[in-house]
């Protein structure tokens, strides 16, 4: 989203805007990797269509799964960030297999964690839920080290294991049971995973309370993507990012 990729340009000194048609990509460079960001937009497909772009167009050594998430239980708090051991798609409160996912390297998660302590957030290992939006996630999985729920993971995670390619999910924390959205993610978005800018609106002046959480909500997401960010560049700059090979 616009949100998360803005957060990480304010962080790289110089990037170029280029097409990797249909979606908008920014290149950047640190260390001596090239870089490239993807503007996927929010969903499981089309996280599925922009891995297959990249891997048409570039030869990729590994693809990142980077923004924001929610919280499945009280044990994280909103700016903290999560690097997914494994990921998983929810679907009717039934769980696909776990897929595992590259761990990051000593030196990267060391570099991470540090970045993030001087903001007063935590670096942790958890387990990337994906699902289309906001479900009642049952207690066998919140009883997993910080489960988190987002859009994209599992999709990308596919395509990576199709095409042999590592995958390492770095994701921060927005939303928590205790700071949780100001409304149901589903009743906001159409079938094509686009925001209806009109239904919340429209929700918004239904309830006028939900104006400040909605406030709230804002800032809650930008703090977490600049985490994000932060974490993601700190890990970046390190000579090897993942342990490899990753374990299988």
């Amino acid at each position: 989203m616009p949100l998360e990729i803005n957060a990480l340009l304010r962080s790289v000194e110089e990037w170029k805007g280029v097409t990797l048609a249909p979606f908008r990509c920014y290149h950047f460079r640190l260390l001596d990797r090239n870089c490239l960001l993807v503007k996927s937009g929010i969903g499981l497909e089309r996280a599925i269509d922009a891995t297959y772009a990249l891997l048409a167009a570039t030869n990729l050594q590994i693809l990142v799964s980077f923004g924001i998430a929610g919280a499945v239980n009280d044990k994280l708090q909103v700016g903290d960030v999560v690097v997914a051991s494994h990921t998983c798609m929810l679907d009717k409160q039934i769980a696909s297999r776990f897929q595992r996912l590259a761990p990051l390297s000593g030196a990267a998660r060391h570099a991470a964690t540090q970045a993030l302590q001087q903001r007063g957030a935590r670096l942790v290992s958890g387990i990337a839920i994906t699902t289309r939006g906001s479900q009642n996630v049952q207690l066998n999985l919140k009883e997993i080290g910080y489960p988190i729920l987002e859009m994209e993971t599992a999709g990308m995670a596919r395509v990576a294991a199709e095409q042999g390619i590592s995958l390492m999910v770095l994701r921060a924390v927005s939303d928590t049971p205790q700071v949780p959205l100001p409304f149901s993610i589903e009743a906001v978005i159409d079938e094509e995973y686009n925001l209806r800018i009109g239904k919340i609106i429209k929700t918004i002046l239904q309830h006028p309370r939900i104006v400040l959480q909605y406030r709230w909500m804002i800032q809650n997401a930008e703090k977490a993507a600049e985490n994000a960010a932060i974490a993601l560049i700190a890990a970046l700059s390190q000579p090897e990012l993942v342990v490899s090979p990753p374990v299988l």
